[in-house]
């Protein structure tokens, strides 16, 4: 006879704790919410629905000029103007798909509101599971102060106002990275397979994904990536079999578009008598280090591989390709990593040093929003990004060799 051990049972107060969370989960829904449609602004979210609602109910094309009309319209109040984002939808039809629900509603404030609230419930939980990747025992006030950043900063502010699903792509990535971690392939291809667009946000964090796969003879991330993908596309092709020559269209009407920030543009506005070079020059460099980061992290350990798909996601904003302020929130995830290993490497002064950075990295990018100056809105743009390149360089020795050395330890 094998021994059972007791099962733990739940009580009267187990039950009440999990009511009060409930309750209290629903209150802060509702209130979200109800400030959500207050909100002006939403036009991130409005070309998806607008595209959807509009497929679905009046059987236009999603990537016709209809489309960015009513959006206009709806974001500026009138046919946009020089200088407007144009909203030309850009997003895959398989991946459309997955916005469909929101067709049914009749109401685009209604709708917008319920789809924020998402995107702020997963920017909650993706500034957890962030600190919960680096494997900090973070102390409970940085814990908190971290999340207040993750949610606060001017960046995630952008994102709101335009209702990104960015925030919600940066949750699965780091759902990616968590499933790869427990070595969960199938599940890490699938969430790739959701997540497959927004390029100039993840290409090189996806790339890397795919390369380390690879090489290290995972295939249940493939066996996962296609068979999601398969399923959408399959729908897709149902019900629009000739969505691929409309959509690339739509993507070169979009890169063709001068709208947004790159650094070709942030370099020419700040450094106006440097050459053009210097600008290839960086980008040439960057993908360089790049190259070289991937190649020894595809055959790693998985901190090796972590600390470089901080740096692909971090380095994605200077690759040239024009984005936009909000879609750097995203950065969340490298700089969760950079306070970690600060605060665990440099144990004496490890509180005041992490408080400094967070207050450095939210007060700059605020106090350059309200210069206004173009010049300062690219300042803006270039900061977060250099400044997440740099600090995971500053951390990467520490951050890629665990255990801590001898000499580490007698220091601390």
């Amino acid at each position: 006879m094998t021994f059972q051990p007791p099962s733990k049972s739940f009580t009267s107060r187990d039950y009440l704790f999990i009511a009060l969370v409930v309750i209290v989960f629903l209150i802060v829904s509702a209130a979200l919410f109800s400030a959500n449609l207050t909100l002006k602004g939403g036009g991130d979210f409005y070309v998806h629905w607008v595209a959807s609602r509009g497929f679905v109910y009046d059987q236009i094309d999603p990537y016709g000029g209809e489309v960015p009309a009513r959006v206009q319209t709806l974001v500026y109040g009138a046919p946009a103007q020089a200088g407007d984002k144009p909203y030309i939808l850009d997003t895959p039809f398989h991946l459309l798909l997955l916005y469909f629900p929101f067709a049914f509603f009749t109401d685009p404030q209604s709708a917008r509101a319920f789809y924020l609230l998402i995107l702020e419930l997963a920017w909650f939980a993706l500034s957890i599971f962030s600190l919960r990747l680096t494997e900090w025992e973070a102390p409970r006030l940085f814990t908190f102060l971290f999340i207040a950043f993750a949610v606060f900063n001017f960046y995630t502010f952008q994102a709101i106002q335009q209702v990104n699903p960015v925030l919600l792509l940066g949750l699965l990535y780091v759902g990616i990275l968590f499933a790869l971690r427990a070595e969960m392939n199938e599940l890490a291809g699938a969430l790739v397979a959701v997540s497959f667009y927004y390029w100039e946000v993840g290409a090189p964090f996806l790339f890397l994904v795919f390369l380390r796969a690879y090489r290290q003879k995972q295939s249940g991330v493939f066996a996962g990536f296609f068979m999601v993908s398969f399923i959408l596309l399959f729908v897709s092709f149902l019900l629009y079999p000739y969505w691929i020559i409309p959509f690339l269209r739509a993507v070169s009407n979009n890169l063709r578009a001068d709208f947004g920030y790159s650094v070709r543009a942030a370099f020419a506005d700040l450094f106006p008598s440097q050459s053009p070079f210097v600008t290839w020059g960086f980008i040439a460099a960057l993908f360089i280090a790049l190259a070289y980061e991937w190649s020894v992290a595809r055959d790693l350990d998985f901190r090796r591989f972590y600390w470089a798909s901080c740096l692909s996601i971090a380095a994605a904003p200077l690759l040239g390709f024009r984005t936009e302020m909000g879609r750097l929130a995203v950065l969340a995830i490298p700089l969760a990593l950079i306070f970690a290993v600060a605060h665990d490497r440099w144990h004496k002064i490890a509180n005041f040093l992490v408080l400094l950075l967070m207050l450095f990295m939210f007060l700059v990018p605020w106090a350059l929003a309200l210069i206004p100056f173009q010049i300062a809105r690219e300042a803006a743009f270039l900061f977060l990004p250099l400044f997440t390149i740099v600090g995971l360089y500053w951390i990467r020795w520490w951050a890629i060799r665990p255990p801590r050395i001898w000499s580490d330890r007698i220091g601390k």
